[in-house]
């Protein structure tokens, strides 16, 4: 009977009686797993076992006020839904990290927040409250003079500078006009 030691079913099980057969019936309280031990029907803390289906790169918790288990997901990781459970994967891995096509993901050192680094060519720029990292020749022409086009090195994608026809390299940018000596 569910009124002598909890029927049997240990303090993280609530004991009824099955409505046919009236036989002791044990089911796990919020939080908890049912596992067989020697023969024995046990109720777990499910963050204790297999990390509560949270995935490694969560952990696993209880919320505190109904004891279900919720998973937090480790700095650096992404909360997704696959078949019905939460897994948490490296941000970098989803999208990018968010960081676009122009850029690296990586995660802080310290911290294993996603950093985004704009990949040679490119320079990062605020647009809508995210880093973005634009094609630097379209920005004040990628830091070029006026009277030169801008292009990037086949190799390095670095920002190379190319003499418009009719000018010629004095060393002196825009500002500076009017110091070569003669």
């Amino acid at each position: 009977s569910c009124t002598i030691n909890n029927g049997g079913c240990g303090r993280n099980a609530d004991c009824s009686h099955d409505r046919w057969t009236s036989a002791v019936k044990c089911t796990c309280k919020a939080g908890h797993t049912k596992i067989w031990f020697a023969g024995s029907v046990v109720c777990r803390d499910s963050c204790t076992i297999n990390n509560g289906g949270c995935g490694r790169n969560a952990d696993c918790s209880h919320d505190r006020w109904t004891s279900a288990v919720k998973c937090t997901w480790k700095a650096g990781h992404t909360k997704i839904w696959c078949a019905g459970s939460v897994v948490c994967r490296d941000s970098c891995t989803i999208n990018n990290g968010g960081c676009g096509r122009n850029a690296d993901c990586s995660h802080d050192r310290w911290t294993s927040a996603v950093k985004c680094t704009c990949k040679a060519g490119h320079t990062k720029i605020w647009f809508a409250g995210n880093v973005v990292c634009r094609d630097s020749c379209t920005i004040n022409n990628g830091g070029c003079d006026r009277n030169s086009d801008c292009s990037h090195d086949p190799w390095t994608f670095a920002v190379k500078c190319t003499w418009k026809r009719g000018h010629a390299n004095t060393g002196c940018t825009e500002s500076k006009k009017g110091t070569v000596a003669n």
